[in-house]
């Protein structure tokens, strides 16, 4: 199943997100995900500020303070619009919805701080308690939710805290310059949280993928294991009426592997196994995955696959290991029966069911002669 998320397509937004590079895509693509996900969070954040901007329109209802109401009005409901778009599935999903679920983001901030310069210039001292607060708040709870993309969360940061400092050099009172002189404490404070709440973060996720990795993949070959192709097999089931109208599945077991395993030992047995991987690795398609799940069975699971290309794969793979077994006289006697079997539109089944249809196909290729394919 595709992932919710993508990384942005703009080259102005992408600079936003380049953090952690080097990091695996899928770890990229987890810490990127947090701002899309909570939309507890965006009503929590809307009603905040409407708040604020509403008490600041009805203690002086000047075109400027009721322009802040209404443009945080109206971006809100856009972020709210996008959000909704964003997490839609199929043909309802929103182009450019990642680039323009950060960019309002930023927009929202630099609106912020904008607004919140106004109250301290109003000179106020109701609203600038409110409005400062809530200005240092919000930081704070983008530093939390950002945390993934630090160079993101910085960059909003900085949108809402400049305007509010340099408002101080347009009202009268000079102890509030003080926050100028502050900023660069207050910033480098944030901006080391940031990367200190990244690091962890980006640790778990570096944790959590190694654990399923190693709960989903065969130690010796590297292939998926049985609980790695079982969870595959449920999700092309699961989702196969909305991507795959058919796919395949070979059920592969080795003949003559025990013989060789007794006679020249385990090592041999494994450079076998090993070697059939990597072999099949080369045949498959980029789409297609392998997964042992016995000691000399194996499965190939094919999106997108008709008959005719299940057996042009089963042929080659046949011939392959016979070509790979013909130069060492350790391994004669070798070779592989493999069961075929599929899943479309019109046939409702478990994963248990399509397995066991590749199983019987399977033995029936064995029963055949062996080194050969049969249909189920």
């Amino acid at each position: 199943m595709p992932n919710l998320h993508s990384f942005p397509s703009t080259p102005f937004i992408r600079w936003f997100v380049k953090d952690n590079e080097s990091l695996d895509q899928e770890i990229r693509l987890k810490l990127l995900k947090d701002p899309f996900t909570s939309r507890a969070a965006l009503i929590a954040a809307g009603m905040n500020t409407l708040l604020v901007c509403s008490v600041a329109a009805i203690l002086h209802p000047t075109l400027f303070f009721i322009s802040w109401l209404v443009v945080d009005m109206v971006i809100w409901i856009i972020r709210w619009f996008v959000l909704q778009r964003f997490t839609a599935s199929g043909t309802s999903r929103l182009p450019y919805a990642m680039d323009l679920s950060l960019l309002f983001g930023l927009i929202w901030a630099a609106e912020i701080g904008i607004g919140t310069a106004g109250c301290i210039i109003s000179q106020d001292p109701v609203l600038q308690v409110l409005a400062c607060t809530s200005a240092v708040s919000m930081n704070g709870a983008i530093a939390m939710r950002n945390q993934g993309i630090p160079r993101y969360a910085f960059s909003q940061i900085l949108l809402t805290d400049i305007p509010m400092k340099l408002a101080t050099l347009f009202q009268p009172e000079p102890l509030l310059r003080v926050l100028i002189l502050q900023a660069p404490m207050y910033l480098t404070g944030l901006w080391v949280l940031l990367n200190h709440l990244n690091a962890n973060l980006t640790s778990a996720y570096i944790a959590e993928v190694q654990s399923t990795h190693s709960a989903t993949h065969d130690n010796l070959t590297g292939v998926l294991n049985r609980l790695g192709m079982l969870n595959m097999l449920t999700a092309s089931l699961s989702t196969k009426t909305i991507k795959h109208s058919v796919f395949s599945v070979l059920y592969l077991d080795l003949d003559g592997f025990k013989k060789i395993n007794d006679a020249y030992g385990h090592a041999t047995g494994d450079g076998v196994l090993v070697s059939f991987c990597a072999m099949i690795a080369g045949i498959m398609r980029k789409s297609d995955a392998i997964a042992r799940i016995g000691g000399d069975e194996f499965i190939v699971l094919m999106p997108d696959t008709d008959n005719v290309t299940a057996s042009r794969i089963a042929e080659r793979i046949i011939k392959a290991f016979a070509d790979y077994t013909e130069g060492n006289a350790h391994y004669q006697g070798l070779g592989v029966s493999i069961g075929i079997t599929q899943s479309t539109r019109s046939r409702p089944e478990s994963v248990d069911q399509v397995l066991s249809r590749a199983d019987i196909a399977m033995y029936e290729a064995k029963s055949a002669g062996k080194n050969c394919y049969r249909f189920g």
